[in-house]
This record gives C-alpha cells, sequence and structure tokens, in this order.
C-alpha cells in the first residue's frame, strides 16, 4: 500500500532535484557572464590607461601607482553597476511574478481558462488539458511557476543574485587588471611596456579559450574570438587617444 506514495515520493523528488539544477545552470550562466565582462574590460581598460601613462611619463612607479588606484576604484565601480544592474532586473521580474500571483488569486477562472488556450494552442487533447489543469488549478505554486514560464518567459527560480553578480565582477576586473600592472613592478619602462601589452593580448587568448571549454566551443576559435574583439576595442581607444591627444589638447 506503500509503494504508490514511495513512488510520488521519489518522483517528486526528482523534479526538485531538476528544479535545483536548472537554477544551479542559470546562476551558473549569470556569474559568467559577469567574469567574463569582468576580466575583458580588466584587462583591456587597465592596458589602456597604463600604456598612455608610462608613454607619457618613463616612470615606473608613477605607472604602478596609477595603475593600483585604477584596479581598486574601477573594480568597485564594476561591482556596483553589477550589483544595481541586477539588483533592478530582479526587482522587475518579482514585480511581474508579483502581479501574476495577484491575477491568479483574484481570476481563477480567468486563468484556468488561459491555461486551456495555451495547451490547445500547443497541440495537447482536451482530455490531457482537462488532467493538466486541475493538476495546476490544486497547487496555486505551480500554477505560478508554469504561468510564469509560459506568459512571462521567466521561472522564480531563476532569479539573479546581486550580491553574487557583483562580487563576481570585481574580483574580475581586478584578476584581469593585476595583469598589465605587474611586469612595470620588476622590469624597466623599455621591457615593461612590450611585455605587459604581449601578456595581456595573451591572456586575452587564453581566458577566451577557457570560456569556449566551459560552454562547450572549440577553444581556441573562442580565443581567438575574444583576442579579436578587445583588440579592436583596443585599437579603438588608442586612436580616439592619439586623435584626442592630436587635435584637442594640442
Amino acid at each position: 500500500m506503500t509503494q504508490p506514495t514511495d513512488g510520488k515520493d521519489a518522483a517528486r523528488q526528482r523534479l526538485e532535484d531538476r528544479v535545483r539544477e536548472h537554477h544551479g545552470i542559470d546562476a551558473t550562466r549569470s556569474r559568467l557572464r559577469e567574469a567574463v565582462f569582468g576580466t575583458q574590460d580588466g584587462l583591456i581598460s587597465t592596458l589602456g590607461a597604463l600604456t598612455g601613462i608610462a608613454a607619457g611619463t618613463q616612470n615606473s612607479d608613477a605607472v604602478v601607482v596609477a595603475g593600483f588606484v585604477i584596479l581598486v576604484v574601477e573594480s568597485l565601480s564594476m561591482a556596483a553597476g553589477s550589483y544595481l544592474s541586477s539588483k533592478s532586473q530582479r526587482e522587475y521580474l518579482e514585480r511581474l511574478l508579483h502581479e501574476e500571483e495577484e491575477e491568479i488569486a483574484r481570476d481563477p477562472e480567468g486563468e484556468r481558462q488561459e491555461i486551456w488556450e495555451m495547451y490547445r494552442l500547443r497541440g495537447y487533447a482536451d482530455a490531457e488539458i482537462e488532467i493538466i489543469a486541475k493538476r495546476l488549478m490544486s497547487n496555486p505554486r505551480l500554477l505560478l511557476e508554469d504561468m510564469a514560464h509560459k506568459e512571462l518567459g521567466i521561472s522564480p527560480q531563476s532569479l539573479e543574485e546581486p550580491l553574487g553578480n557583483a562580487a563576481v565582477m570585481g574580483t574580475a576586473y581586478v584578476a584581469g587588471g593585476l595583469i598589465p600592472v605587474l611586469p612595470y613592478l620588476s622590469l624597466p619602462m623599455a621591457t615593461a611596456m612590450p611585455v605587459s601589452i604581449a601578456g595581456t593580448l595573451l591572456a586575452l587568448f587564453l581566458f577566451g579559450g577557457l570560456k569556449g571549454r566551459i560552454v562547450k566551443q572549440v577553444w581556441w576559435r573562442s580565443g581567438l574570438e575574444m583576442l579579436g574583439v578587445a583588440g579592436v576595442a583596443a585599437l579603438a581607444g588608442f586612436a580616439i587617444g592619439l586623435a584626442v591627444d592630436r587635435w584637442v589638447l594640442r
């Protein structure tokens, strides 16, 4: 007599495990986005600033001090920006979920009708829809998840964590930004600048390759993609800097 209950418990456990796995995938996707953005921005923006300072001052101490100031200020700024943007998005999605929850409580029959319409469009038979509708209407939480997913394209379990995103963004920026700075700590200026540039370009390629491995892409192709995109951005920034120096500052 206990076997059906055991079967239901096992099925429920499998469902909960899948939900947790899906939530973990969403969190990883969010963290990966912040890590890629933070690391790439740390590499490129720090390299551009330090190369300009090094070329203008020819003073390693000034470059190192400026580099660490940039790392602290920019990493805090990037982390704050990530936190505020993630928090704003989360609050917006939470409002949509709250409105959907209120609609379910206010007009359950209207929600039942929407269930019928949605599943008919998906090709379900009436008998199947009746079973689905009965199950969903008996469980408000399950109904909210189903309607939010199908109507709004969101899941209550996939909301981003602002603090986690901010921590990843700030840490990634510092990790990336340290690479252009380190050569100026131990090498002569004439050597430090080309080593800083070469090391940053190599780091961009390797980080792009690592990202490719994570998302199951050809690693070297992903590395070249990141190197190319970042290289274009760096060249554009360098060209703008030259133009400003030539036509604005002089």
